[in-house]
């Protein structure tokens, strides 16, 4: 079969719930990667905690992270940045609403939690990364030449997370996406999962239908979209099964790999 290529997302998708990957999943990458296609990870993830996944499979991998603000190509590393007038709407926005945010570089996290005793607050971030790698904020000047790539505010209330997107999405300096209802993701203008995936499509000279996509968020809609065979997990959101071709079993019972044996057999 000609090269195709391939593109996963993690959370929900490539992995399992405890954060990893199955023996059978790991063997069908590694089989399709052998036989010529190129297997990406796509996901919001920052560099550092995309790598603890690639780790478990193999360094022949590709990253797409950030949502799409930093992407490998060949040897090469490629970034967008969220610009100065961008961080000042979030930060003006966060502040009113009193919600907590962080901004990511390659491998830092910016956020505006008063005490790091709330680093809690972060989550898998927190457990994931050294202290060393988060800085607290008080204003957007803090931010200047950072290298913010991109961004997350989470950790108050659906119906607040609801006014702050609605807000942040009529800036024209940023682009808005979710990974869940909880959250509202923040990255630059132009910025998605599917502008990386264009970038790897050009670069390798693989075309729409010899392209593979699998997703289960709303961050994931774009990608899929780049892709003739587009496939949500079982357990997506809802609005992803319309932007699919195809479905697959959930990522607890390795929809990923399942899929791809069954296509490629």
């Amino acid at each position: 079969m000609q090269q195709h290529l391939i593109f996963i997302d993690i959370d929900g998708t490539l992995i399992h719930d405890d954060q990893t990957v199955s023996q059978y999943t790991k063997d069908t990458l590694a089989r399709l990667q052998a036989a010529g296609h190129i297997v990406y990870i796509a996901t919001g993830r920052m560099k550092p905690l995309a790598e603890l996944v690639r780790a478990q499979l193999n360094p022949q991998i590709k990253l797409i992270n950030s949502n799409g603000a930093m992407y490998e190509l060949a040897t090469k590393q490629y970034y967008h940045f969220l610009e100065r007038p961008a961080l000042a709407d979030v930060v003006e926005i966060v502040e009113q609403y009193q919600a907590p945010v962080r901004l990511f570089t390659k491998d830092q996290v910016y956020h505006n939690l008063d005490n790091l005793d709330n680093l809690n607050a972060l989550s898998f971030l927190a457990k994931s990364l050294v202290k060393d790698s988060f800085h607290h904020f008080k204003n957007a000047a803090e931010l200047d030449n950072r290298g913010i790539v991109n961004g997350l505010v989470a950790g108050v209330p659906i119906p607040t997370i609801k006014k702050i997107r609605l807000e942040l999405a009529s800036s024209p300096n940023l682009v808005v996406s979710s990974s869940s209802m909880e959250n509202v993701e923040l990255l630059p203008l132009d910025v998605s999962k599917a502008s990386a995936v264009n970038a790897v499509q050009k670069f390798y000279k693989i075309p729409k239908e010899r392209t593979i996509v699998f997703g289960n968020g709303e961050n994931d809609i774009p990608m899929l979209e780049a892709a003739q065979v587009s496939v949500a997990m079982a357990n997506s959101e809802k609005i992803v099964f319309d932007h699919a071709s195809y479905q697959t079993l959930t990522n607890e019972a390795d929809g990923v790999a399942v899929f791809l044996n069954e296509y490629f057999k």
